[in-house]
């Protein structure tokens, strides 16, 4: 059974949609809630290999890129109308100072990505200590802990 549309729309999503009543904005805090989720549970992986709690050392590379790949899509969770959960509003009242916060992020997270990628761990030392800083820094004023 092919379940897209002419368009290329899944009609589940669509269905799936109109049965919920999900407004725009309230899907959007849903999904800016799960992305910025998964961010945490890829550096919770990473702390675990790092301290050599799991033998996946393997794997840094792979959540490493994961962080850098939503710390490029993070600029985009925030749309105006998109308040609520953990997001403070001092997110849309300072939207300057926010964008230089995510760019942070975005800089810390490539850092460590390339740092994962050499295998140094002077390297991965550093850019994880920076990366973790960046998302500090963010949630210190951006998010309701």
């Amino acid at each position: 059974m092919n379940l897209l549309n002419s368009k290329g729309v899944s009609l589940l999503a669509l269905i799936t949609l109109a049965s919920t009543g999900a407004s725009g904005s309230e899907g959007d805090v849903d999904y800016r809630h799960y992305a910025m989720e998964a961010v945490g549970a890829h550096m919770q992986a990473i702390v675990k290999i790092l301290r050599q709690e799991v033998p996946h050392s393997e794997h840094l590379s792979l959540h490493a890129n994961a962080i850098a790949d939503m710390a490029r899509i993070a600029p985009v969770l925030f749309p105006e109308g998109s308040q609520g959960r953990e997001a403070l509003p001092a997110i849309w009242e300072q939207p300057k100072d926010f964008a230089e916060r995510l760019d942070e992020f975005h800089s810390a997270a490539e850092a460590f990505k390339n740092a994962a990628a050499s295998g140094d761990p002077a390297m991965i030392g550093s850019a994880i200590g920076a990366l973790g800083q960046s998302c500090k820094d963010c949630h210190d004023s951006y998010r309701e802990e």
